[in-house]
């Protein structure tokens, strides 16, 4: 993979689009840090993340003998620090909440690399107000995939009124080189 991006966190891969992300990175070779709020949550992403792989050897798209590989590169945290620290590429799929994607953007602000790209997977929440109180709103983009991640290749990028243009064009490079087709929103 020819990216600056070698390592990536999904927080809130518990979801159904977050192990879709999963599925999608470790399919395409990226080693991934996976961050929910509990050990619960992190067993509904190995078995989701699982079925998904399982699936695409039975559909014959991935080989047999790369599922235990991409689910090799795998590691669940429940700490915030470990997921995010070391990677530049943070995608964030939690639910659907203000106050809850802000809890957790101050945590990354505290424990990531300041210009690691924070992504968020919303579909309606505006990135502005995601990043509202943030240190680093200038990495905060939106990227709002289509379900399942893994399998349909748009992703809507969005931008907050401090999102960068470079954190909009490494966003949208990084997804390009995922066999994503990134479209870049204009409002």
């Amino acid at each position: 993979m020819s990216s600056e991006i070698k390592r990536v966190a999904v927080l809130g891969g518990g979801g159904l689009i977050g192990s879709g992300w999963i599925t999608n990175f470790i399919w395409r070779g990226l080693p991934v840090n996976v961050y929910d709020i509990s050990e619960e949550a992190l067993n509904m992403s190995r078995a989701r993340v699982k079925a998904n792989l399982e699936y695409l050897v039975a559909k014959e798209v991935m080989p047999a003998g790369s599922m235990n590989v991409a689910l090799s590169l795998v590691k669940h945290t429940t700490n915030m620090k470990d997921a995010v620290s070391g990677v530049s590429f943070i995608q964030e799929a939690s639910p659907e909440k203000y106050e809850v994607k802000q809890a957790l953007l101050s945590e990354v602000d505290r424990f990531a690399a300041p210009d690691a790209i924070f992504a968020s997977s919303t579909s309606g929440l505006l990135i502005t107000e995601i990043a509202r109180g943030s240190k680093n709103p200038e990495r905060c983009v939106g990227a709002h995939p289509y379900n399942p991640p893994h399998l349909i290749p748009l992703v809507e990028i969005s931008r907050g009124e401090a999102t960068s243009e470079d954190t909009v064009s490494r966003a949208y490079a990084f997804y390009k080189t995922l066999g994503k087709e990134p479209i870049i929103l204009q409002k």
